[in-house]
């Protein structure tokens, strides 16, 4: 069985601003960010100084990709609507990120406290940009 890659390129593209303005939001100091920096061990300086628009450019680039990928799920699951888009984005987050996510921290010797931080954003994240797609249909 052969299935069509039928995507939005403009709902992924939305999606993916989405998910690059939820990381600004929560990573700055009131929300997640100051645990965060505390749990890689970076102080506000230290992260101005290696911080180059190239990393931006590179984490947008990563966000669309994902959300290319799930507008492709999206579609090949048939549910698209806003629900049938969170849930999908609910579960590549809980069956991919996550995953990817805690075997590379494990290996990294890192704390807990990284893999919530991270995988709340990626939850955060995969939820809104499988809602965006999902509702644009």
């Amino acid at each position: 069985m052969m299935m069509a890659w039928d995507v939005n390129y403009l709902a992924a593209l939305v999606a993916a601003v989405a998910a690059m303005a939820i990381g600004t939001i929560y990573y700055m100091p009131a929300v997640a960010g100051r645990a965060w920096m505390k749990a890689i061990g970076k102080t506000p300086a230290q992260l101005k100084e290696s911080n180059r628009p190239s990393l931006y450019v590179v984490s947008a680039i990563l966000a669309f990709l994902q959300a290319i990928v799930m507008a492709a799920v999206i579609g090949w699951s048939g549910d698209v609507s806003l629900g049938g888009g969170a849930l999908i984005g609910f579960l590549l987050w809980l069956g991919l990120a996550i995953p990817v996510i805690s075997n590379t921290f494990i290996f990294e010797g890192r704390m807990l406290i990284n893999h919530v931080i991270s995988g709340g954003y990626y939850l955060i994240s995969f939820v809104v940009m499988g809602g965006i797609i999902g509702a644009w249909g």
